[in-house]
């Protein structure tokens, strides 16, 4: 079982998170289509994404309707011209932002912690591989592949 705790540090430093991002973003060779996103929308996707990430992670309710918005996600990438590459190298550095705050900031105090910690990590690579799928798929649907 997932910790809540963890789940709950995520979603209240979701900010510290995003500004993680955003470096990685910034410091990133040949994502130039999604660098030129406006600030404020990276931000706010972040704090969608993040401060919901409980419900996300153990509702599959949640999980029909994020996947539903990551298609949409994927369709208005291609309509704007990014290429699929940059649109799914965006999913893989907010996971990997996510991931070096959960290493950086997490106490692990005991093996249970460890665990804890490690479980977390797990179904976060499941979480952002499940929207690199749906992201790929919108932008297939967009470009008229299935």
């Amino acid at each position: 079982m997932v910790s809540a705790k963890l789940i709950h540090q995520i979603e209240d430093h979701w900010e510290a998170i995003s500004g993680r991002f955003l470096r990685l973003l910034r410091s990133s060779h040949g994502l130039s289509h999604i660098s030129q996103l406006p600030e404020s929308e990276i931000t706010e996707t972040c704090r969608r994404l993040l401060h919901n990430l409980g419900s996300y992670l153990v509702s599959a309710q949640h999980e029909d309707e994020l996947g539903l918005h990551y298609e949409k996600v994927g369709r208005d990438r291609y309509h704007a011209g990014v290429p699929l590459s940059q649109a799914l190298r965006t999913v893989q550095l907010m996971k990997d932002a996510t991931l070096d705050f959960t290493r950086d900031e997490m106490d692990v105090l005991s093996g249970v912690d460890l665990y804890a910690e490690e479980e977390l990590e797990h179904r976060l690579g499941r979480f952002f591989d499940l929207l690199i799928y749906h992201l790929a798929r919108g932008y297939e649907e967009a470009c008229g592949r299935k």
